[in-house]
């Protein structure tokens, strides 16, 4: 997909971002204060192909560039067609390295403060924490003199409509929306807590999640058929988002919803579970809006944080991150009276 959008400007600016699910959502403020001030510059995302839903309709960027792992060789100006003024690396791995290699344009890159998490992994009673991911993406910003407007993460959706696939399967009235899956199984809320969690609620749950976590939802939805509903692997990344965007309510694990829900300033929960919010990847609200996220997380284990990201399973076998999280009870807010709960 390539977005192209007229721009009279003379600065060309090239990001990239390749992954993950999650944190691509972490750079929109950067993408929005590039643009409004240095006076609309021309920016051209560099991402995976499966993100570039989220971004179709940002006002912001100028062209869209899936990057391909099978083209990997190729150079940032092999993809962006011309090489820009600049370049900024968000990513700051060996792909997005490789992209860059040969440039001849200055870089920018953000510091990812790996040795920190390194030392929360490996060093019980390390307390350091590291900063959050997106003021370190605007630290590397400061030669351009470019600063965060305190307007947090955000995701422009079509206006006024769903998606056009997704017209009769919207789901309207009360419900709290639930991130069921992760990439990895231990950031993933489990079948066995969100069997207590859902055992208890009293308003509808709708479960959001991937392909990989249907047969979770599913089972879910067979034992609890008058409460919850799954749409786990039935929606696109653009139906997902209106689903949170129109929940009254958010529970989530450190994943793509989690951010979701930053986006639209919703109320939500959040169970930590391998990893925690030390390693800089919390929802960002910016300073413009109430933190809205309340977290759950069992401190005091000496094997947590296990990973800055996950596992498939838990490597002591016990999984007391999870296992140990106490349920309790989605209520309304104080802030808003909810509409008509929905019924299955």
């Amino acid at each position: 997909m390539t977005l192209v959008r007229r721009t009279n400007s003379s600065l060309r600016i090239g990001l990239i971002r390749i992954s993950s699910l999650g944190d691509i959502i972490l750079i929109t403020p950067i993408i929005r204060c590039l643009y409004l001030q240095l006076e609309k510059p021309e920016l051209v995302l560099i991402t995976h192909p499966d993100m570039l839903p989220l971004f179709e309709h940002n006002p912001y960027l100028h062209s869209l560039i899936g990057y391909d792992r099978n083209d990997t060789g190729k150079s940032a100006a092999e993809f962006l067609g011309t090489m820009p003024d600049l370049i900024i690396d968000l990513q700051k791995n060996l792909r997005s390295r490789a992209l860059t290699l040969g440039a001849g344009v200055p870089i920018l890159s953000l510091n990812k403060e790996n040795i920190k998490k390194w030392m929360l992994v490996n060093a019980p009673g390390f307390k350091n924490k590291c900063s959050h991911v997106v003021t370190r993406m605007f630290n590397a910003l400061r030669a351009l003199n470019i600063r965060d407007d305190g307007a947090g993460v955000e995701l422009h959706l079509p206006l006024g409509k769903e998606p056009e696939e997704n017209k009769e399967g919207v789901i309207v009235g009360a419900y709290v929306a639930i991130g069921i899956g992760s990439a990895h199984e231990t950031k993933a809320l489990s079948f066995e807590f969100l069997d207590r969690f859902l055992a208890i609620q009293t308003l509808p749950c709708v479960l959001l999640g991937g392909p990989n976590d249907q047969k979770k939802g599913e089972e879910l939805e067979t034992k609890y058929p008058n409460i919850v509903k799954s749409m786990c692997g039935q929606t696109t990344l653009l139906q997902t988002a209106f689903m949170v965007q129109n929940a009254v309510h958010v529970v989530s694990g450190d994943s793509f919803i989690m951010h979701l829900a930053a986006c639209f300033s919703k109320p939500m929960d959040i169970v930590w579970a391998n990893t925690v919010p030390e390693f800089g990847m919390e929802p960002y609200f910016g300073t413009q809006k109430p933190f809205k996220a309340k977290y759950h997380q069992v401190n005091g284990l000496n094997c947590r944080p296990c990973s800055k990201t996950g596992f498939g399973s838990c490597p002591k076998g016990h999984h007391k991150c999870m296992t140990q999280i106490a349920a309790w009870i989605v209520q309304e807010s104080n802030e808003q009276k909810y509409p008509e709960p929905i019924t299955f």
